[in-house]
């Protein structure tokens, strides 16, 4: 089980309940593949440590930046002019 207190803690920093689940679980796996806890784990276990370091701040979710289709058809001319084709 996990500890309440630092899940309530991380769902403040992520309100997202989905996004605050899939953050957890892809820090547990990095962290069970061998990544350096960023705070001292202190005999917990590693949902406590993912949920911790998602409460202090040191990991959080980012968006990240998808080209759209006008960005991916854009050329630039000789003189330095965008254009789409």
């Amino acid at each position: 089980m996990f500890s309440l207190e630092l899940f309530t803690a991380a769902s403040k920093k992520v309100p997202q309940r989905y996004l605050l689940a899939n953050l957890v679980t892809m820090r547990v796996r990095q962290l069970t593949r061998g990544a350096d806890p960023l705070v001292d784990p202190e005999d917990m276990q590693v949902v406590d440590v993912a949920l911790k370091e998602i409460a202090t701040g040191m990991v959080e979710p980012r968006k990240e930046v998808v080209p759209t289709s006008e960005d991916l058809f854009k050329t630039t001319t000789d003189d330095g002019e965008e254009t789409q084709e």
